[in-house]
């Protein structure tokens, strides 16, 4: 198993974003209750442009149908809509937590903005998270973050947090890979979805 990072110059059409979510529901006359079974998945697919396409089929090569994961961001929320921008840190943070302490040197009164992406962790315990609230830093550049998902691991004080394009890991959801030639050279029909997956 390998990780795979989005080819350079990788022209991308369009791309759906979600959360799939892993509740047990039971329902009877007296009405229904939910309950987590675990931690919910971002799901994606991304369908290419007309431009580069080889880097397309590469890219579906190296994944080896599910084989190897994808380090892949939202293209629709590559940085925060808000202002908060530098080095940013978490404090220390407890698995499950859906609220941490984010600090960045120079960065008072700075805003993150309900529905911007933060990556939190690295490597297999990376995670993607959205922020549910907006939030202003004080003139120390600290500022308290509500997020979802909650937390897969717990963060030591000092983890990074991502805001360029923070990436989740994900495999394909098929393992066919193919694509459609038309007269001129034109090449068509490629799309790959996916669903989160931080496991090895």
């Amino acid at each position: 198993m390998a990780i795979i990072n989005v080819p350079t110059g990788l022209s991308v059409a369009s791309q759906s974003w979600g959360q799939r979510r892993m509740d047990a529901e039971f329902r009877s006359i007296f009405g229904a209750q939910a309950i987590e079974g675990s931690a919910p998945l971002w799901e994606t697919t991304i369908t290419a442009s007309l431009k580069r396409t080889e880097l397309w089929q590469v890219l579906m090569m190296q994944l080896r149908g599910r084989t190897n994961q994808l380090a892949l961001w939202n293209f629709g929320r590559p940085v925060p809509r808000g202002t908060m921008r530098g080095a940013m840190t978490a404090g220390a943070t407890a698995q499950g937590a859906t609220s941490m302490t984010v600090t960045a040197a120079g960065q008072a009164s700075k805003t993150l903005l309900a529905g911007d992406l933060l990556g939190v962790g690295a490597g297999l315990t990376q995670q993607v998270v959205m922020v549910t609230a907006d939030a202003t830093s004080n003139a120390s550049g600290v500022i308290t973050v509500s997020f979802e998902p909650a937390l897969r691991s717990a963060l030591s004080a000092g983890a990074a947090v991502t805001w360029d394009r923070p990436k989740a890991l994900f495999r394909r959801t098929e393992s066919k890979a193919g694509w459609e030639h038309e007269p001129g050279g034109i090449v068509r029909g490629i799309s790959i979805s996916l669903l989160e997956d931080w496991r090895p």
